[in-house]
């Protein structure tokens, strides 16, 4: 099977502007969701998110949300509203929706799943349970 390597990107950190470079992680499983504050589906996928990265073993695994800049009506309003709903998970900023097109996503919320390799080997939209996600991660991660 052909597996497509994950674009390569460089991206501020919401809390305090340093770059995450997805090529830093090459050698660890990476999750990406991508997220805007407008919409219901994030509202409800975003308090799972948190659930998990607080319980994950980040020795072998990676997680991000990026929040699509070029979706959002306010960009402003961002870290706002992860004050107010409590959220630690790791926040990136994309370039207006640079990274969001590079990975060809249709909609949000959406998740990638990235190998060891950096293989993109899950994409999950907001109808894929969150258990199926976690479930592959456990696969990769052998």
């Amino acid at each position: 099977m052909n597996l497509e390597q994950a674009p390569s990107f460089c991206l501020p950190r919401l809390d305090d502007g340093s770059e995450v470079c997805l090529e830093k992680y090459q050698g660890k499983a990476v999750l990406l969701s991508f997220w805007v504050t407008w919409c219901p589906a994030c509202q409800e996928d975003l308090p799972q998110k948190e659930v998990f990265a607080r319980s994950i073993d980040d020795s072998s695994f990676a997680f991000f949300t990026v929040n699509v800049t070029g979706r959002e009506a306010d960009p402003s309003k961002v870290p706002e509203f992860i004050r107010h709903h409590g959220y630690q998970f790791p926040v990136l900023l994309d370039d207006g929706r640079r990274t969001y097109d590079s990975f060809q996503i249709p909609s949000v919320p959406y998740s990638i799943l990235i190998d060891p390799e950096g293989c993109i080997v899950g994409r999950y939209d907001e109808h894929t349970p969150f258990i199926r996600i976690v479930e592959d991660i456990g696969r990769i991660l052998g």
